[in-house]
């Protein structure tokens, strides 16, 4: 009885969770559509973003604890039960897979600076775009990597890479970096894999690549955050 009273207070905490989480991130949205809509002067618009973001660092704060709790509650609910512990392994390697946790192991870390001859005539074409970061993560991907970041944003499979008009900064689970400044590429998993593909002649070549430095550092401990967005199933469903 203990057991299935343990797996019910799981199963509501997780429902709670996710109910607290989807609100909270609604009511930002909300918040943020209002003073779009509002005719607020610069000024005012400024202090209300810097209060959203002070807002949104409280709510990740309180959902970490959350989740330590919701931690705890599965630990003590699978501590006497061989079948309930082979379903918290799963779910904790689910977690692991789509990035919804922080993540350390070894690999390796592609530092990408701007030449200084970039400030030519040609700015455009010689600035990195969307393209080439998905082309880099795309041969992370095939050469075995099991996380990768990109300035420490997490690459998941619901993450959208995409140039802004003019490609004055690219969007990464929209979050903004510079292509000005220098990129930092994190990979995790086997390093001679890894550092192989990014050192194959030519695989760092590609497009507007040529006009940055590269640098590429082996470690054996390299910490990649969890994504920060929630994941959104609308229309995907499970065939019965």
């Amino acid at each position: 009885m203990k057991k299935y009273i343990s797996q019910i207070a799981v199963a509501l905490v997780c429902v709670i969770l996710g109910f607290l989480l989807t609100y909270q991130f609604k009511l930002l949205n909300n918040q943020e559509k209002d003073m779009v809509k509002n005719n607020y002067n610069s000024q005012d618009l400024t202090s209300e973003i810097e209060q959203l973001k002070k807002e949104k660092i409280e709510y990740e704060k309180k959902n970490n604890e959350t989740l330590q709790q919701l931690k705890k509650y599965e630990e003590a609910a699978t501590s006497n039960n061989d079948i309930t512990k082979e379903l918290k392994k799963q779910l904790d390697d689910t977690r692991l897979l789509i990035g919804s946790v922080d993540v350390e192991g070894p690999g390796i870390t592609v530092y990408l600076t701007p030449k200084s001859n970039i400030f030519s005539s040609n700015l455009a074409a010689q600035y990195l775009t969307d393209s080439e970061l998905v082309y880099i993560i795309n041969e992370l991907n095939y050469s075995g990597a099991e996380a990768i970041s990109i300035n420490d944003k997490r690459v998941t499979i619901q993450s959208g890479i995409k140039s802004s008009g003019g490609n004055s900064f690219i969007l990464i689970n929209d979050e903004r970096i510079s292509p000005r400044e220098r990129i930092t590429i994190k990979a995790i998993g086997n390093k001679e894999n890894l550092l192989a593909a990014m050192n194959f002649p030519g695989a760092l070549e590609f497009q507007g690549l040529p006009s940055y430095d590269k640098d590429i550092k082996e470690t054996d401990k390299i910490k990649i955050p969890k994504f920060s967005k929630i994941y959104k199933n609308e229309y995907m469903k499970p065939v019965k």
